[in-house]
């Protein structure tokens, strides 16, 4: 077997309409096809891609989500999930974009690659982590250095 490249991943949510917002608002996204499941929920296209799945918990089990998906346990904090992660491109923009949403990005660089991460988290407490290379990332600090 080989992996060829990550497909999507799927959130449970009580908060549905933030979690899309999030998504689709701060990062870009946009609501998509879905399939008729038994249950809300709305998939998230990356170009033509449903890269993020997102289904809503509720605390009845009227909305047949556990019936197609199985039982989950407590969806307060992220569990074993730590976070989800994007390559990307537009540094400077994203910057600009997630501070325009009140949000306090988190930023690293990745040691010996230079490669800047940039975390932040949505609406479920899910740390999301925004991969940005390093030559795009060093010209916008150069350009700010200029600035100041």
């Amino acid at each position: 077997m080989t992996i060829a490249r990550l497909d999507h991943f799927t959130l449970r949510t009580r908060r549905l309409d933030e979690t899309t917002a999030f998504f689709v608002d701060v990062l870009g996204l946009h609501i998509g096809p879905r399939p008729a499941f038994p249950f809300p929920g709305a998939w998230l296209y990356l170009d033509d891609r449903p890269v993020v799945h997102l289904a809503e918990a509720t605390d009845s089990d009227d909305s047949g989500l556990s019936g197609y998906l199985g039982a989950t346990g407590d969806l307060a904090g992220k569990g074993a999930l730590d976070h989800v992660a994007f390559r990307c491109t537009g540094y400077a923009s994203f910057l600009q974009r997630v501070r325009a949403f009140g949000l306090a990005p988190r930023e690293r660089v990745v040691p010996d690659l230079g490669e800047r991460q940039v975390f932040v988290d949505e609406p479920n407490g899910i740390s999301i982590e925004l991969v940005f290379p390093a030559d795009e990332t060093a010209e916008v600090a150069l350009t700010a250095a200029q600035l100041s």
